[in-house]
């Protein structure tokens, strides 16, 4: 038995599982109200919940956890100091202090105009009294990271604060982009090392001395020590484990995956067992960022999203509220109509019908069956539409089996409701695996006859292409082995991929670059990751 526990800190609850990962099989399973204002409360009570006997025998912890997208949607993200070496990048940032110093690479990696570290260090102090972590950017850091670093290490050493290169968390060109993200990861440092250091407090108290991981937006785990550099990898967690743990429970290979929680709904599609990535990298509130997460859609409708009447008829708000059964007072959720229609009763039956007749003149039972229909038809056009209807859906969360039983009724949509589904984000959690992702390019260069590789901020000249390509994918390679190992894999392997992009002019072609992608992993994983 492989006994893994897997906690999911959502917007509403703080599920925990215990799982035993070589039979996929639950063996014991917990709720409790998410404590926003000290989240590893909850996840204390959740572990509670579960009775556990021998604490000894679990082998891992996972988390996966919204506090790192909530922070970015809610702006919540500690003051980080911003250095641009050389220009600026186009476009809003999210610093709370910015400079920028001279400094530039081309983009074959070539250093144009160096850095003046007396530049550098009169920025830095005046923006370091007012910030708690840095942030460094330079537009062709991908291409040659050599003045980023050099900022970084100033910084490091002088003020002792968390810094972060915008080459550290992405390979990618788009310079404002990077930039965000660079800017947002730094912000989240201080937050994330706040909640690893409670959660490592609570599992102390309670006994567990397993090594402990979170689930990253692509699905993948990380070891808490990457997480506390690489915050912004967290974001999004809490969708990919869904998705991995609504297909490990439905038992099925292709699906649309609805994730029903407290505030909103997440969907996204599983074709083959393979989770496709966004295209372009997370979004989150109004930021695009470089990381990698799952395509995920999102629609503000929970089993605690606000309806208001409007005009006499019922409108979702898109706020998350206290239902009325449970004492709230800003209007009916859909927690209150299931309760008015005798679906769900958990808590007070009464307060949830003196809350929808405050909001009509017809009858409770008319009006809630009014509210019931507008909802249904909500999560056809705006959820289900936009997929292949010859998908069956797996809809998961605690609000699910009410509502797509329902939309299953209703449709001809096949709904898999699976046992468990009310934990399947802790389940995903604790059955998500280490992969690691390491990319590398080769470019000619012109001006010396020859080709440089391009790795990880690390630029290098060959005569040949293929010696370039050859080195190129050998250093992909060890560095994705090191990242798993990293991780906390025994044993990695990698594979590596390489592709001659060229360009057609007439009946010739033109040599553009060759991309080369390594993958390190320490079995196949349940659920492949597919890249776009």
């Amino acid at each position: 038995m492989e006994t893994v526990l897997g906690i999911d800190t959502g917007g509403t609850y703080t599920d925990a599982v215990l799982l035993d990962k070589k039979t996929n099989t639950v063996l014991k399973k917990a709720k409790s109200p998410t404590t926003r204002g000290d989240l590893a409360l909850g996840i204390a009570k959740s572990i509670d919940g579960l009775g556990l006997d021998d604490t000894a025998a679990i082998e891992k912890v996972v988390l996966s956890t919204t506090l790192a997208t909530n922070a970015i949607v809610e702006g919540e993200g500690r003051a980080t100091g911003l250095i641009i070496i050389g220009e600026l990048p186009k476009g809003e940032l999210p610093d709370n202090a910015m400079a920028r110093v001279q400094g530039k690479i081309n983009i074959k990696g070539k250093e144009v105009t160096p850095l003046d570290m007396a530049e550098v260090a009169a920025a830095c102090a005046q923006i370091a009294p007012g910030v708690e972590a840095f942030a460094v950017a330079g537009m062709m850091s991908t291409r040659n990271a050599s003045q980023e670093l050099a900022v970084k290490a100033f910084i490091s050493e002088t003020y002792k604060l968390p810094v972060v290169c915008s080459h550290e968390l992405s390979s990618q060109l788009g310079f404002h982009d990077r930039t965000v993200t660079a800017v947002l990861n730094a912000s989240l440092i201080p937050i994330l090392r706040e909640f690893i250091d409670g959660v490592k407090r609570t599992l102390t108290a309670k006994g567990i001395a397993a090594p402990v991981y979170m689930v990253k937006g692509d699905g993948n785990l990380a070891s808490l020590s990457f997480i506390l550099e690489k915050p912004i990898e967290s974001i999004l967690s809490g969708p990919a484990a869904s998705i991995i743990g609504a297909l490990s429970l439905a038992k099925c290979s292709d699906g649309i995956v609805v994730d029903m929680g407290g505030t909103t709904t997440d969907s996204g599609v599983v074709l083959d067992n393979t989770l496709t990535l966004a295209p372009i990298g997370a979004k989150v509130g109004d930021w695009q960022t470089q990381i990698d997460s799952a395509q995920i859609n999102t629609y503000g409708l929970g089993g605690d999203t606000q309806i208001l009447a409007v005009d006499g008829a019922p409108r979702l708000t898109g706020h998350r509220v206290l239902p009325a059964c449970r004492g709230g007072k800003d209007g009916v959720t859909p927690t209150d109509i299931l309760h008015c229609t005798g679906d769900f009763e958990a808590w007070d039956k009464a307060l949830a019908e003196a809350a929808l007749q405050a909001q009509t003149t017809q009858t409770v039972s008319d009006y809630a069956e009014k509210i019931q229909a507008m909802l249904l038809g909500t999560i056809k056009t705006e959820v289900l539409e936009q997929y292949d209807s010859h998908l069956p859906v797996v809809a998961i969360g605690a609000p699910a089996r009410a509502w797509y039983e329902k939309i299953a009724e209703t449709t001809d949509y096949q709904v898999i409701v699976p046992e468990h589904h009310e934990v399947a984000n802790a389940v995903g959690a604790a059955m998500a695996s280490v992969e690691e992702r390491v990319t590398a390019l080769v470019r000619p260069d012109e001006e010396n006859d020859g080709y440089v590789a391009h790795i990880g901020g690390l630029c290098k000249s060959f005569s040949d292409k293929d010696e370039a390509v050859a080195f190129a994918s050998e250093e992909a390679k060890k560095q994705s082995i090191a990242a798993a190992k990293a991780q906390g894999l025994k044993e990695a392997s990698a594979q590596v991929f390489a592709e001659d992009i060229v360009e057609k002019i007439g009946w010739r072609t033109r040599y553009i670059e060759t991309k080369i992608k390594a993958v390190a992993k320490a079995t196949t994983l349940k659920l492949k990751m597919q890249d776009n």
